[in-house]
């Protein structure tokens, strides 16, 4: 059968059999030698085949396939045979198995695409939400925030460079980092930010000069190249739960410290002074200032407490990203965006900002996965269109603060 279907295709001559082999070679011998090969010789099927294969082309025996023609055009060809099961209630059977295994493995696909996106949102909370602070208690559009992120990173670097144990130099680097950039922010803010009060642009012209010689001076210090940020061993790996879902533990570790860090920045609104005077100077500054609270106090506070957080970002987005100069920036559009599409000022809507852009980013991404540069560009105008819709974000802030 297979040997009929190579010639119906013009794949193979008709088949030479052994016996019309010989006699067409017997009919054709010609002073003891047939096409120029000795009669003594055509024991061997080689020789045979080189006999017949020349008075084929001699015109002298209709054409057809040798048995090493015949070889050939089997090893060189694949067959297989369809199937058809006469028994309806296989087939829907097996249609419907089919059809459960497809809706498995989309399932499947949708809950590591969620995690994905979890993940994404989590940094991008961690990234945000002291930009939150800042921007929602002073209104301050702070550029230089995405270097406060680079400074918690490299902080992270230098320690690992003094303490060799990864998890001792983690657990050094996080709390010190934040004591480096709140510091850092709390310089700046007493240099820059309180001597341009109420005055947004000239604050962003000033942070965005900050933020370029904050990047030269990192430049200068730590060099061009990037530093890597080695995680411990029991960050290292993915949490699988088959070939499909799995979730890297580092991603892992970073949705738990933003939880921890919500967590600790309701604490202390809620339940602390600090919180109680920020909230207070949110609301009206004027009424606050008269009931004995310092509002330049509160906002130099703030300031700090929003850049100590940034530079806890760092050091998380720095386990698996490359430490640079310009870390930051690849944060800081994303934070802005965050804050803007959750609502001024409102820790929950920094949530549910960071919750939208980092799950519909993963959706473009997935959807589009060849080209990131054009999941960026959807995800700005979608930004767009929706401030269009709801200016003051998913959820806006009430009150006095929210007329300022």
């Amino acid at each position: 059968a297979a040997l009929a279907q190579l010639v119906q295709q013009d794949l193979l001559q008709p088949p030479l059999s052994g016996a019309d082999q010989r006699a067409a070679l017997a009919a054709n011998i010609t002073d003891g030698a047939v096409a120029g090969v000795p009669v003594d010789h055509l024991s061997d099927q080689a020789a045979r085949d080189r006999a017949y294969q020349a008075l084929e082309a001699a015109g002298a025996v209709p054409p057809a396939a040798t048995e090493t023609e015949i070889q050939a055009a089997l090893d060189a060809s694949r067959f297989f045979e369809v199937y058809a099961e006469p028994d309806p209630a296989v087939t829907d059977a097996a249609k419907a198995a089919q059809i459960r295994a497809q809706v498995r493995l989309g399932a499947m696909t949708g809950i590591d695409l969620g995690l994905d996106a979890l993940s994404l949102a989590s940094i991008y909370f961690l990234a945000a939400i002291g930009l939150a602070v800042t921007f929602g208690v002073m209104r301050v559009i702070n550029m230089a925030h995405g270097e406060f992120i680079m400074m918690g990173a490299y902080t992270a670097y230098t320690v690992q460079t003094v303490i060799a144990d990864r998890t001792l130099s983690l657990v050094v680097a996080l709390p010190l980092a934040f004591v480096v950039t709140a510091l850092a922010g709390v310089v700046l803010y007493r240099l820059v930010i309180r001597h341009l009060a109420n005055r947004p642009l000239e604050t962003l012209l000033a942070t965005f000069g900050v933020s370029i010689a904050l990047q030269q001076l990192a430049k200068n210090i730590f060099g061009t190249q990037a530093r890597p940020l080695t995680a411990p061993a029991w960050l290292e790996g993915s949490i699988t739960v088959n070939d499909v879902i799995g979730i890297s533990a580092i991603r892992v570790a970073i949705f738990v410290l933003a939880l921890l860090f919500l967590g600790l920045f309701l604490f202390i609104m809620k339940r602390t002074r600090l919180g109680l005077e920020v909230r207070a100077v949110t609301q009206n500054p004027g009424m606050a200032a008269s009931m004995g609270i310092n509002p330049d106090r509160i906002a130099m506070m703030t300031f700090g407490l929003g850049s100590g957080i940034a530079g806890i970002a760092g050091v998380a987005i720095g386990l698996f990203a490359q430490v640079t100069s310009e870390i930051g920036q690849q944060y800081i559009v994303q934070s802005f965006m965050t804050v803007v599409v959750g609502g001024v000022g409102n820790i929950w809507g920094t949530l549910a900002g960071a919750t939208l852009i980092g799950g519909l980013s993963k959706v473009i991404e997935f959807m589009n996965p060849a080209n990131t540069l054009a999941a960026q560009t959807f995800m700005i105008l979608f930004i767009i269109i929706f401030i269009q819709f709801r200016p003051r974000g998913i959820i806006p802030q009430r009150g006095r603060a929210a007329e300022a």
